[in-house]
């Protein structure tokens, strides 16, 4: 999933060959790094042992592996790629560039709650000890967690726009989820309420400051939904649940290396391959869409919007 993640940060003008190679790099390598650091005996998982902080590292759901991960990922793809041509053109203000379909979304969004349930109770069994008799609570925690973000999400639309934002209210679900990676094996229904509703809530104001003031396009939301919300859970984790002292320090110090050694990888990795392979697809595919230019296919037969003349030869 950390792999798939960047995917739809750099839609509408990804290469399909550049897409396969940096998943192969970050699939390969950078991925297991941190994974290992974090999962499997590493360094960061070992902080308690070694240097009595806390319990060491904990990411029981992968808020932090996959999640923060992936987020960080697209965030450097994005930079390398820059944004999609008719973004920020003719206008001061970013351009809305919606999905096709919105019900699909929805829909997308609601066939993750059982993979995602599944995974938390996995996560939980063997990073967190949890025994079978206690994982009703964690797989509420997490609903109750991505409730309370969709919720909180479509409040702050409803009061700044006037009606409640569909698309946000659905990175709002997406982003309780996530941060419920984080913190559903540890958290009371309460504080697990208390985090969905404080990411929820923010997220409109995140993805304002991102697309306004910084001009990331990100058309799937992945910086804020899987970077920040995988963050945010792993910090909130540190508060919650009767830890060692320390156990915010030993947060602190895996966002740390995420922020400050793992994300300087990642970027600088993928700008060698994008010298070598260059991400970027022509302006031609940008136009046609990059269904018909990557794969010489349109990916909705149902609508007609080019003529025979871009078909490829």
């Amino acid at each position: 999933m950390a792999v798939l993640i960047p995917w739809g940060a750099g839609a509408d003008r990804w290469r399909l060959r550049a897409v396969g190679l940096a998943s192969a790099l970050i699939g390969g390598l950078l991925f297991p790094l941190f994974a290992h650091w974090a999962w499997g005996g590493g360094w960061l998982s070992a902080l308690g042992a070694n240097f009595q902080i806390g319990s060491g590292f904990l990411d029981p759901g992968g808020a932090a592996t996959i999640q923060a991960f992936g987020g960080l990922t697209a965030l450097a793809v994005v930079w390398i790629l820059g944004p999609r041509g008719t973004k920020f053109a003719g206008s001061t203000a970013p351009r809305a560039i919606p999905g096709h379909h919105m019900i699909y979304v929805l829909f997308g969004c609601m066939l993750m709650l059982p993979g995602w349930l599944a995974f938390n109770l996995l996560g939980a069994t063997l990073f967190a000890g949890t025994t079978p008799s206690l994982l009703v609570p964690v797989a509420l925690n997490t609903l109750f967690c991505a409730a309370m973000s969709l919720l909180a999400a479509l409040f702050v639309t409803r009061i700044r726009f006037g009606k409640p934002d569909v698309s946000l209210c659905a990175t709002g679900w997406v982003a309780g989820l996530v941060t419920g990676s984080a913190v559903a094996a540890y958290a009371t229904p309460a504080e697990a309420m208390i985090a969905g509703a404080l990411i929820g809530g923010a997220l409109p104001w995140l993805v304002e400051l991102l697309e306004v003031y910084a001009r990331i396009d990100d058309p799937s939301g992945a910086v804020v939904v899987h970077g920040i919300a995988g963050l945010w859970g792993i910090f909130a984790l540190g508060f919650m649940g009767s830890f060692p002292s320390g156990q915010v320090l030993a947060q602190l110090i895996g966002i740390g290396t995420l922020l400050g050694l793992m994300f300087p990888l990642i970027y600088g990795c993928l700008w060698l391959l994008n010298k070598v392979f260059p991400f970027r697809t022509s302006p031609e595919g940008e136009v046609v869409g990059m269904d018909l230019h990557e794969l010489g296919a349109g990916a909705y037969p149902e609508f007609v919007i080019y003529g025979d003349d871009f078909l490829p030869r």
